[in-house]
């Protein structure tokens, strides 16, 4: 890994999985927090990978929502830089 500024690890890829939207669609999500067995919270990730890393398209990026965890379907890695 390398480092980020003030020494953090940058994050390269992250575990993601597809949620429903309530909006006809679905949103790639990963866990943030695990509120309960079956309730945890999640992070929207909405945007591209590039070589300089996630470029983030702020209508809906960084939102988070809690939701159960059974409605999380397709797990996968998603790179953060291209």
């Amino acid at each position: 890994m390398s480092a980020a500024p003030f020494g953090r690890p940058v994050r390269r890829q992250v575990t993601v999985y597809d949620t429903p939207s309530q909006l006809g669609g679905s949103f790639t999500v990963s866990i943030v927090e695990t509120l309960a067995v079956d309730t945890v919270k999640v992070r929207v990730w909405y945007g591209r990978a590039t070589a300089q890393g996630w470029e983030a398209w702020k209508d809906w990026d960084g939102y988070t929502f809690q939701t159960d965890r059974a409605d999380l379907t397709n797990e996968r890695i998603m790179p953060l830089f291209k």
